[in-house]
């Protein structure tokens, strides 16, 4: 097949910019004139508002496969990335022809946040009358993650080809608002599910602002975890950036510490008190519940017009580890043994008060002892 070699980028339906591939295989962007006349910087460190050609540092073709961690952030992770290789498969397309501009294309009108790819290369497809249960689709995702054929990769990709994360997931829309459902992994427990929808409600419980969230029945385990996207709201796409986009910070391995994301917090959000109290909270939740899978990709900001950069509702907040058996992102340097002490350090840094830290960690520890028999 023949490589896309550029991409026009849009907003709301407004032209944003252009993507280009070069021989190096980077991926250079330039604004389109108008934009930066009404328009905001979309990766406000790594794409200011100027009419030059942005061409990010050769580490980005190991990072983000030659994109600017924003575009970066449209595409799918190793789930999503799995539909797309399946469904090229499928239709005779040979993952390796695939340029990244293609793979963007395929995204098209559908990825994460609020960015679109035009020449779009995805198709529009009913996910409510696909007719599939949920029980049939963790039952195939199985499969596909076990490596055997499917007949259902078509819908499985039109469900959820676009996803971030590991594990498997599609998005749906109900109650006339837009979900992503999650389901197992093979390394995951049967109780995953009702493990991330608990943690939801202890997260709540703590002063955590998460999107709505459910528990999907099921007849072959505990349930599904189901939780409102952030990025649609009324109908409405969402501008969103992750840490990991909007740092140039690979989410793949260790490479922030918690004071780093305060820091970008309080620059983006013109040191928005609440925004950081939040992250905060956020931070003493992941490390008090075992949550070290706390990567840049797990954190992210929303733009408005009406209220600028704040950061976005908290999301992937269950058990998990790492094959080192640290923190993904640090807390005062340390990956583990981490005390109150660490945490208080992070907090005062950025201008809560110590008493203020201290009544947070009380009220977290309190409050997420119920989930102290997912930590055994």
């Amino acid at each position: 097949m023949s490589k896309s070699k550029t991409l026009d980028v849009y907003y709301k339906n407004m032209h944003v910019g252009t993507l280009a591939e070069m021989l190096d295989k980077r991926v250079a962007f330039q604004y389109d004139r108008e934009w930066i006349q009404t328009g905001f910087p979309i990766s406000p460190f790594s794409l200011k508002l100027s009419g030059e050609v942005f061409i990010p540092d050769a580490s980005s073709r190991d990072c983000f496969r030659g994109l600017f961690g924003v575009f970066s952030d449209s595409l799918p992770d190793s789930w999503g990335e799995l539909l797309l290789d399946r469904y090229l498969s499928s239709i005779g397309i040979n993952r390796d022809s695939v340029s990244i501009l293609d793979r963007l294309a395929y995204i098209g009108t559908s990825g994460m946040g609020a960015l679109e790819y035009v020449p779009s290369k995805n198709t529009d497809y009913d996910v409510i009358g696909s007719k599939l249960k949920f029980d049939e689709i963790a039952k195939e995702c199985n499969e596909l993650l076990s490596s055997k054929p499917s007949d259902k990769i078509d819908v499985l990709y039109r469900l959820g080809g676009s996803s971030g994360g590991t594990r498997p997931k599609v998005f749906i829309k109900d109650q006339g608002k837009e979900w992503i459902v999650k389901f197992p992994a093979k390394t995951d427990p049967s109780n995953s599910g009702k493990r991330e929808y608990d943690y939801s409600l202890c997260a709540k419980k703590c002063g955590i602002i998460m999107t709505e969230t459910q528990l999907v029945s099921s007849t072959i385990c505990e349930g599904y975890f189901k939780t409102e996207r952030f990025d649609r709201q009324n109908g409405e796409k969402i501008f969103t950036i992750s840490f990991a986009g909007i740092l140039e910070a690979d989410f793949r391995a260790p490479s922030c510490d918690y004071e780093t994301f305060m820091k970008l917090t309080m620059s983006l959000t013109k040191d928005n008190y609440a925004d950081k109290e939040q992250l905060f909270k956020i931070m003493c939740f992941n490390v008090m519940t075992h949550n070290r899978d706390d990567h840049t990709k797990n954190f992210s900001f929303r733009y408005t017009d009406d209220h600028g950069w704040r950061l976005a509702p908290a999301y992937d907040l269950t058990y998990s580890d790492t094959y080192w058996g640290e923190h993904t992102t640090s807390v005062n340097g340390k990956g583990k043994d981490i005390l109150d002490d660490d945490l208080i350090c992070v907090g005062t840094s950025s201008g809560i008060k110590e008493s203020t830290c201290r009544d947070i960690i009380r009220s977290i520890r309190e409050n997420t002892q119920d989930l102290s028999m997912y930590n055994t």
